[in-house]
């Protein structure tokens, strides 16, 4: 008795072999020259290679960026041509002539590609497998078990991505858009999240854009978490999801085929249901897309975030009513009254949220509710990632000192909003950790001298500080420290003695930890900066090998440790280093709302009195209170260095020493 396989057709198997086998040829190809070929080529190289070689952790690292390239390209490609044949009338007529089921169409030409794309990655393994065991530098670094997560994550997201291509296929009758569509959606999520994120941060006071929305959203598309897949191997969870919606995409292709109907070949989308979602979905995403454009451009501007509101709805509705009507001729009765309803939702949806209906901007948790708090004020958001786990506080006086602070954030709303063209606005980010498990974010944009009261106890305390200080974090293997002045002359200064950095990191930490809240949120420039990092580190290592932060005059400790050291003098510009200062006052009361402002153009530019500085005390006295900007300055100095070369830097009037006022009278 001869055993019948229904589902799968040897013939069909073997002509999209013979027709589309060029496509495993090709991805064979790509996969050999970005994996073994690196390798060899590495291997080429004399033997400075073993210092790269020991750094490398998985098979990911070795030419990353094609197997990127290539992974997200040729499974789509194969999804494309394999079924190709539904896209035209006459082919998707002469095929489906045949006694054939679609079934077995569709379930033979699914096995024909998974076979041309999982065939290439085995070859590639082989040979990787044998230039790993060659060489023993490559053989002390990749295991086996590394080599077959390789072929693991390699052919499941080749799986995933030539099913998912397929998938759009069924929906759609035109290849262009079949491919189009599929590289949407592997982005969609994310891309969705970001225009959500970039829009309710205009809308919502408070809304939180580096925490709420987009937070860990690399999972959401496969080629953004790929990119990361060097230092973030998949989880399992990752994989077993990514498995689930394999088979998702398997199963939900074989019914569209079985339903699909043969002479909608060549239209847009070709089941009429799924026609709004296209349309209102295409609307929507340019609707967003063109607020958040406008209002970026113009400054948060509620007015022109609207117009972006509009102009992008309409441009969205009508490209999408072209697409799926092949035809310019769309003006219909019917499109007004299915605009306008699309219309009066997103009118709604846009008031609720002005007005905060939901009380999204008034909530406030109770001090009973909260676990635990983590508060970032400056710029330390916009360096890089944050851990704000990490860096959160238990402590009940620091919890209640951040939640006075954002009540009174709350109940000086108009003032927040009011003040936003602000020169200097650090972003504050509130996180509270709530006793239930959930997690309350918000973020706002203010002048710190709006809450000077409520920040006070909070700057100034230690749970804030010791969770802000970078090098408990980023500097606790460096071996290599780096000072210099930020002055124009060169002075600088390198260490490599562990004791004397151990030595020079705690007189940091203990003027850090001492700072006022004045000396912390002063506009004082730092004289100098020092960098803390390791020699030779991996371009792959998953922990921070630098840290670095300014050299403030209020750090007295660590000026003493550099005195005693003898080492001031190399890094620090010191009144000796100064021949002349000249002092000029602004008595025009010029309105420097621009931070570029060039102040060598505008000291030269004063006509008012100079005075001619040489006394070493009076220009210590001034190179402790500098600011290379303030705009509250009003006093500009020009010095003249040892070196030949020209600064310019601005005081305050209470920084200015007595004697030089009372001589600029």
């Amino acid at each position: 008795m001869k055993l019948k396989i229904s589902f799968f057709n040897p013939g069909i198997f073997k002509q999209d072999l013979r027709q589309h086998g060029w496509i495993g040829v090709i991805y064979l190809l790509c996969l050999l020259f970005v994996l073994p070929l690196q390798m060899l080529l590495i291997l080429s190289k004399d033997d400075s290679y073993l210092h790269y070689i020991k750094d490398l952790t998985n098979y990911f690292e070795i030419g990353r960026d094609g197997q990127l390239m290539f992974l997200f390209t040729l499974p789509v490609i194969a999804g494309i041509f394999l079924f190709r044949y539904l896209q035209t009338e006459a082919s998707v007529d002469m095929t489906h002539s045949f006694p054939v089921k679609r079934t077995v169409h569709y379930v033979s030409h699914i096995i024909s590609g998974i076979f041309m794309l999982i065939l290439p990655i085995v070859i590639t393994a082989i040979f990787a497998f044998i230039i790993t065991k060659w060489d023993a530098g490559f053989n002390k670094v990749f295991t086996f078990p590394e080599l077959l997560n390789w072929i693991g994550i390699t052919s499941l997201l080749t799986v995933f991505l030539f099913l998912l291509t397929v998938l759009v296929g069924m929906i759609t009758g035109i290849s262009v858009v079949q491919g189009i569509l599929t590289y949407v959606v592997l982005f969609l999520p994310t891309g969705i999240l970001l225009l959500l994120n970039a829009n309710l941060n205009r809308i919502l006071f408070g809304f939180s854009s580096s925490h709420s929305l987009y937070e860990n959203s690399e999972v959401l598309s496969p080629f953004i978490r790929f990119t990361e897949i060097v230092y973030k191997p998949f989880s399992t969870v990752e994989i077993i999801v990514y498995c689930i919606f394999t088979i998702v995409f398997l199963i939900a292709g074989k019914i569209l085929y079985e339903r699909r109907h043969l002479e909608r070949a060549g239209d847009a989308i070709v089941f009429p249901y799924l026609k709004p979602v296209f349309k209102y979905g295409m609307t929507f995403c340019t609707m967003v897309l063109s607020g958040a454009y406008f209002s970026s451009i113009q400054n948060g501007s509620t007015g022109w975030l609207i117009f972006g509101y509009i102009s992008g709805s309409i441009i969205g509705y009508i490209i999408s009513e072209i697409i799926l009507q092949k035809s310019w001729r769309i003006l219909k009765p019917s499109m007004a009254i299915s605009f306008g309803g699309y219309s009066i939702i997103i009118v709604l949806i846009y008031f609720s949220l002005s007005t905060d209906v939901f009380g999204y901007e008034k909530k406030l948790p109770s001090l009973d509710n909260i676990e635990a708090v983590y508060l970032e004020n400056g710029d330390y958001l916009y360096q890089g990632h944050y851990d704000y786990e990490l860096r959160s506080s238990s402590d009940p006086s620091y919890i209640q000192d951040v939640r006075k602070l954002h009540e009174a954030i709350i109940q000086q709303k108009n003032q927040v909003i009011k003040k936003a063209d602000e020169v200097y606005k650090p972003t504050t980010l509130l996180i509270y950790k709530l006793k239930n498990g959930k997690e309350i974010a918000r973020e706002y944009e203010f002048s710190n001298k709006l809450f000077p009261i409520e920040l006070k106890p909070v700057i100034e305390s230690i749970e804030y500080k010791k969770a802000h200080f970078s090098l408990n974090y980023a500097a606790k293997k460096a071996n290599v420290v780096e000072m210099y002045s930020n002055a124009p002359i060169n002075k600088n200064l390198k260490l490599t003695d562990p004791k004397e950095i151990e030595e020079l990191k705690k007189a940091i930490e203990k003027d850090y930890l001492a700072q006022s809240y004045e000396d912390i949120t002063s506009p004082g420039t730092a004289w100098g900066r020092i960098d803390f990092s390791r020699s030779n580190p991996s371009p792959y290592s998953q922990e921070n090998d630098y840290a670095g932060m300014d050299l403030k005059s209020s750090y007295k400790e660590t000026e003493k440790w550099l005195a005693d050291k003898n080492y001031l003098s190399r890094v620090k510009l010191l009144p000796e280093d100064v021949v002349t200062m000249e002092i000029k006052k602004d008595n025009n009361g010029f309105s420097k709302e621009e931070s570029d402002i060039n102040i060598e153009t505008y000291y030269n530019e004063l006509t008012s009195k100079k005075i001619e500085v040489t006394d070493k005390k009076l220009i210590n006295e001034v190179l402790n209170k500098f600011s290379d900007y303030d705009e509250k300055a009003n006093y500009y100095v020009k010095m003249r260095l040892i070196n030949g070369n020209e600064w310019y830097v601005v005081l305050r009037e209470k920084n200015v020493p007595a004697e030089l006022l009372q001589a600029l009278k």
